[in-house]
């Protein structure tokens, strides 16, 4: 009777041990079928974020006035019906603002953007000494937090025109290593602006001169950095202050710019003639450059920046470029 009750105990000790054994598998196993289905649907909305992306662009690509760019391309009301209702869509111009790695420091200190106790010439050499920046919080040490996000970017290409001399220095020297040819190179820009003269597209690759060019185009450009349609008032204002342009003006195009596009023919008309006698033709034309594309699901947010390549010749398509992206929770 002891044995068959010792082994009793004993089968009963080894079928309780089954019995947690199994259920921790089935916990383990439910667990892990879990996981994968939250796998498999995470995979599922961010291809879905991907694809809404992707037609932005494709969108982007097939506006009908190719060469300008306006609240009143078809994109914008298309991107309210996304492929899928889960998701929601937003584009947004994110270089229509000053470059705060190119704005020049005469620019500067008329704006009136400057912390207490900071000139624009240590502004300009904090540039010079630490080079070109992706992070506008990298200048809040200069510039009112105010008006770092509403007036500036670093998304932006550098009009060689308008662009700080020192700057496009410090880009040739970061582009070719080589401090005697940005030195020879800044001279030569140097020379430009004393003589008061301009550099058009048509002129920029005979002025660089082949290798130059290569070396620092589409980086370097003569096309208008900003969008007069996507401007910022208060950037626009500032501008045509700097400029001694009457205020009224800026109002008209604000009211303009809400009902209708506006071709790039008709601003010397519209700003007046100090448009094309003033270097105001080279901060504003009619084209964005960089786009942020915002794909918004249920778990996750994917962010997109695409750059528009400037055209080398005469343009026949908009080309775009993926500069960053990302996607988190």
């Amino acid at each position: 009777m002891k044995e068959k009750g010792s082994a009793s105990v004993v089968i009963l000790g080894v079928l309780l041990l089954l019995t947690v054994l199994f259920l921790s598998a089935s916990f383990i196993l439910s667990l892990s079928m879990r996981n994968l289905q939250r796998s498999s649907e995470s995979d599922r909305e961010k291809q879905m974020l991907l694809d809404e992306a992707d037609r932005a662009v494709e969108l982007l690509l097939e506006d009908p006035t190719p060469f300008a760019d306006s609240p009143m391309d078809p994109v914008w009301e298309q991107l309210k019906n996304p492929l899928n209702r889960e998701i929601s869509v937003t584009l947004k111009d994110v270089s229509s603002f000053l470059g705060a790695n190119w704005a020049r420091k005469e620019l500067l200190e008329k704006m009136d953007v400057l912390k207490i106790g900071k000139t624009a010439l240590e502004f300009q050499q904090f540039r010079e000494d630490t080079g070109i920046h992706l992070k506008l919080s990298t200048f809040l040490d200069f510039i009112e937090e105010d008006y770092i996000e509403e007036y500036f970017t670093t998304y932006s290409y550098f009009n060689i025109n308008i662009s700080d001399e020192f700057v496009l220095r410090k880009l040739y020297f970061i582009r070719s290593s080589d401090l005697e040819e940005a030195e020879i190179f800044h001279t030569r820009v140097q020379n430009v602006r004393i003589n008061k003269e301009h550099i058009e597209n048509k002129d920029l690759k005979e002025f660089l001169g082949e290798t130059d060019y290569d070396l620092l185009f589409p980086i370097v450009n003569a096309e208008p950095v900003m969008n007069i349609h996507f401007i910022p008032e208060a950037v626009l204002k500032r501008l045509y202050a700097y400029y001694k342009i009457p205020e009224e003006r800026a109002d008209k195009i604000m009211v303009l710019r809400e009902s209708s596009e506006l071709p790039l023919e008709e601003l010397s008309e519209l700003i007046g003639k100090e448009y094309k006698e003033s270097l105001l033709y080279h901060y504003l034309g009619v084209r964005t450059w960089f786009w942020e594309i915002k794909v918004t699901g249920n778990r996750m947010e994917l962010n997109r920046i695409i750059a528009r390549m400037p055209p080398e010749g005469e343009e026949v398509r908009a080309e775009f470029r993926l500069i960053e992206e990302g996607i988190r929770p």
